[in-house]
């Protein structure tokens, strides 16, 4: 399953998980691990005035999704790589003029 064909964000806002694991002595030392092997990546994208057709179709492949339980390829539109990545929460829509929405998800590397 691939990331639908709708518009490019108009705004990417990336994270970088921390896998580190910290515990502090009563000294006041620091001892830290890693948790896991991997460090992930996350994206917020967001659209200002995404066209409705767009929306529909966006919400409908979260719907074929299965919300955050299925992964999917998505293509980082700066980077030009495709990530297996997941929702990590629901889409955000909020209808303004005509039929246009400002739109916010965010994505999790899987």
């Amino acid at each position: 399953m691939d990331w639908p064909n709708v518009q490019l964000p108009s705004s990417l806002e990336e994270t970088t998980e921390d896998p580190a694991i910290r515990s502090e002595a009563e000294s006041g030392a620091v001892k830290t691990r890693p948790r896991y092997t991997r460090i992930r990546r996350g994206w917020q994208l967001g659209w200002a005035n995404m066209r409705g057709a767009d929306y529909r179709r966006l919400r409908a492949f979260f719907e074929q999704a299965r919300g955050g339980a299925l992964a999917f390829g998505w293509r980082h539109p700066r980077e030009n790589v495709v990530f297996q990545v997941r929702f990590e929460a629901p889409i955000t829509g909020r209808h303004t003029v005509m039929d246009c929405w400002n739109v916010t998800l965010t994505l999790k590397q899987v």
